[in-house]
């Protein structure tokens, strides 16, 4: 569909709020110091997704140890508990990749742990933060949902021990076919691909799934539709603190964009708009401040 400028960010924002979004993967604790904040994929997308204004379902995973409760108040939220909760930390070299360290890790997460009220979403969005969701999982055939997207790092990692701490390192077990059958969009970044991937990965997935948004930071996303190349940009902002959660959000962002009917760079737009919000703050501290990124979006979409 194509946006035309008499069809502003608030018709878009309507046909969002009529959505209902599924979001799966464990809920960490980042850890910044003595501070604990709530992370992981899922969680920044089922919180940006309510932010942006749609009904946001969370099926999780976190230990007996979870103190961030309040941060699942938004949400509808159905949680499997026991073990330790996951714990990240995550720093980022001058000039080099991000490097994460991994303490604890709550349980997995498999299809019989969704309640019946989550099985009919509009969005299914798959993003384990570290190997808790099975990619033999029958997830697509299980939910019943209208589009379905996927995160794509949580499934390339695992915690290898090192010098006395446990280092997130790339898992080389295979990813089968059926993980990316009835996928509608998949999501991962440069840095993923050059820290856990493949040669051939890229290519692969282009032939399995019908959209693949590449990120790549202040470089924007190339979007890989079939045979075509695509790119879009991002929303600059000069208040850059923290980039955790901007490649996550970004997934969400577009995904609930082309859940309401934009096209591929459309939906990025939207994407990028909520990302900027996240890296002002420190990991998911403003969250809720992703409801800014609808002025944002309308900024973008009149460069178009």
């Amino acid at each position: 569909m194509s946006v035309h400028p008499e069809a502003p960010a608030a018709a878009i924002a309507r046909r969002v709020s009529a959505l209902t979004v599924l979001s799966v993967g464990q809920v960490t604790h980042d850890r910044y110091g003595d501070s604990i904040v709530p992370g992981g994929c899922a969680y920044f997308g089922a919180r940006a997704a309510a932010a942006l204004g749609a009904r946001s379902w969370l099926l999780t995973a976190v230990g007996e140890d979870f103190t961030c409760n309040d941060a699942l108040l938004p949400l509808a939220t159905h949680t499997v508990t026991g073990g330790a909760t996951t714990v990240f930390t995550n720093s980022y070299p001058e000039g080099g990749l991000r490097v994460q360290h991994v303490e604890t890790q709550a349980p997995s997460l498999h299809p019989p742990h969704l309640p019946p009220a989550f099985v009919k979403p509009d969005l299914l969005f798959l993003a384990p933060v570290m190997g808790e969701i099975d990619p033999r999982d029958p997830w697509q055939t299980t939910v019943d949902a209208r589009l379905t997207t996927l995160s794509l790092q949580g499934f390339l990692k695992k915690g290898e021990d090192k010098q006395g701490r446990r280092v997130v390192v790339r898992d080389p077990s295979p990813l089968p076919d059926a993980l990316f059958s009835g996928v509608d969009a998949l999501f991962f970044s440069e840095e993923d691909l050059a820290l856990f991937g493949s040669p051939e990965l890229l290519e692969r997935l282009r032939g399995l799934v019908p959209l693949v948004f590449v990120t790549a930071g202040e470089a924007g996303c190339t979007i890989y539709h079939g045979h075509h190349r695509l790119a879009a940009g991002i929303y600059s902002t000069d208040r850059v603190v923290d980039p955790t959660g901007a490649g996550d959000t970004f997934a969400m962002g577009t995904s609930v964009g082309l859940a309401a009917g934009l096209d591929a760079v459309q939906a990025a737009l939207l994407g990028a708009a909520a990302a900027s919000i996240v890296v002002e703050a420190r990991g998911s501290e403003e969250i809720s401040r992703v409801l800014e990124a609808w002025g944002r979006f309308d900024t973008l979409l009149q460069s178009l």
